[in-house]
């Protein structure tokens, strides 16, 4: 956002030649990558020693047992409230850090608290998607007339880590849960501004990337703007960020959305468009 205020100039670039904000474009592009890598590696790492143990579980018997998912499900849980706790509290940490300053306290604020416990909630939940994938490979070997090998191969290469299926699911929970804790921690930063500033000086305003891959929802939101603390209408859905995890999957999933912090009131100059668009 550039602020052309009277007495406090800002560059504006057209598009043509020297782009002067091409150091915070960069810059904030690899946050957010070093931010999405963190959370990648955190979550494969859970997940891919859950396919082993649920494959231990589903074949240790003389025929494969779907039910042995649920046998690994009490030490998923664990894993993702460690994941959770750790990974998604640090990536937290980076929003709060870049509105405050780094070494801010922030763990003890409620907002964290909500936001862990949602995102927690929404990733037990794979173990579901896994516990599918197995039913259906059984199911479908009883269909066809599959030997007991056969069937024990297939239930294998469908929880190998190397099944290209986990590595996409990893990626996408990397990517959506990074701009989910990103915007929270934002939200909730904004929030404490506001908090200590006469009330209505401030508002947020959603940004949507605006290119092919932006969802028309996110398209017309963009712009929108609403009080500290209440909730952007995108859709039929009403979020309190980008990424919201109580938000439906459809305006959820992979979002690439932020917002900024406005005065009421106030026209905000877009001219650096495209670097709040990576933030």
């Amino acid at each position: 956002m550039s602020d052309r205020s009277e007495g406090n100039e800002q560059p504006v670039w057209d598009g043509e030649g020297f782009d002067p904000w091409l150091p915070q474009r960069l810059r904030a592009q690899a946050q957010v990558a070093a931010a999405e890598r963190e959370m990648y590696d955190g979550f494969w790492a859970i997940l891919s020693a859950f396919l082993v143990a649920v494959a231990r579980a589903v074949l240790r018997g003389s025929t494969p047992d779907p039910t042995g998912v649920f046998d690994a499900m009490p030490a998923w849980a664990r894993s993702v409230a460690d994941f959770t706790d750790t990974t998604v509290t640090s990536v937290m940490g980076r929003a709060y850090a870049l509105v405050f300053g780094e070494g801010v306290q922030f763990d003890a604020r409620p907002a964290v608290a909500t936001h862990l416990a949602e995102v927690n909630n929404r990733l037990v939940g794979v173990a579901d998607e896994v516990f599918d994938q197995v039913a259906s490979t059984v199911a479908r070997g009883s269909a066809e007339g599959w030997s007991i090998p056969e069937t024990s191969a297939a239930i294998e290469q469908v929880l190998s880590p190397t099944n290209p299926m986990w590595k996409n699911r990893a990626t996408v929970v990397a990517r959506t849960e990074t701009i989910g804790a990103l915007n929270a921690g934002r939200t909730d930063s904004f929030a404490a501004i506001a908090d200590a500033l006469p009330a209505d000086e401030f508002q947020q305003q959603w940004l949507a990337t605006l290119d092919t891959r932006v969802r028309p929802t996110h398209r017309r939101a963009d712009g929108q703007r609403i009080a500290v603390g209440d909730r952007f209408q995108v859709g039929q859905a009403s979020l309190r960020f980008p990424g919201d995890p109580l938000g439906p999957p459809g305006e959820v999933i992979q979002c690439r959305c932020t917002t900024i912090l406005v005065e009421s009131g106030r026209e905000v100059d877009m001219s650096n468009r495209a670097f709040q668009d990576v933030l």
